[in-house]
């Protein structure tokens, strides 16, 4: 996704190249976090997994260490490398093969689909028999009869990947990791507000109700063997 400036109506979210006022990558949990999803994933040295919204392809460094055959897609590609593939490409509709993909990892990019089951659907068209699908994402942890923006509930959630022929392994709840994340947004770009933006879909006022938190899932696609800590 194109970065728009702080002032932009449309903000910040959904952002994979933002930074923190020290230059590094702005992401909750930082790699350690991205590490902890790998490791629940279970992802095979010698496989192939793509990154949707890689952003500055920090992920996928991690991925490499792992002997793992990265791809990094994102809208706007500004990552690369000679070792790696980087293909600017929707997430919602990617250019593979069905069945071409032993994994797909998501970090913060799901949330900011326009059409969230069809995105799901599109990754699980791509995994072959037995791929892992790995998120980690914000979700809302209250449920408002006002709230009409991204943010998903665990419920909502897991019925979506359900609905798109995953089976669930893991959901787990990893919110604190949000306000060491907050802390810095607000020291580089003065407040959250240039995170909601104004014309999103994701109102500040509203994402405050809806009590933004932020998960870990881990999915397969059935009819395989799934990969070892699956």
């Amino acid at each position: 996704m194109m970065c728009p400036a702080p002032e932009h109506p449309e903000g910040l979210y959904g952002c994979g190249f933002i930074r923190d006022s020290e230059g590094a990558p702005l992401r909750p949990g930082g790699l350690a976090l991205t590490e902890t999803l790998l490791d629940a994933a279970g992802f095979r040295a010698g496989g192939t997994v793509a990154d949707i919204g890689c952003g500055l392809g920090a992920s996928i460094k991690l991925l490499n260490e792992r002997g793992i055959r990265a791809i990094g897609v994102d809208l706007l590609v500004l990552a690369g490398g000679s070792t790696n593939l980087f293909v600017a490409a929707d997430g919602t509709r990617l250019p593979f093969a069905t069945g071409s993909l032993d994994g797909i990892l998501s970090e913060c990019s799901l949330s900011a689909m326009g059409d969230q089951q069809q995105a799901l659907a599109e990754w699980f068209r791509v995994l072959r028999r037995g791929g892992t699908l790995a998120v980690s994402d914000v979700y809302a942890r209250a449920s408002i009869a006002s709230y009409a923006g991204r943010l998903r509930t665990q419920a909502s959630l897991l019925h979506a990947a359900v609905s798109a022929g995953f089976h669930i392994q893991e959901f787990e709840d990893r919110s604190a990791v949000l306000k060491a994340w907050a802390a810095r947004f607000i020291f580089k770009y003065g407040s959250l507000d240039a995170l909601w933006g104004g014309a999103s879909g994701l109102d500040a006022s509203a994402a405050r109700e809806a009590r933004p938190g932020y998960y870990l899932m881990v999915a397969h696609k059935p009819g395989g063997k799934v990969q070892a800590g699956g």
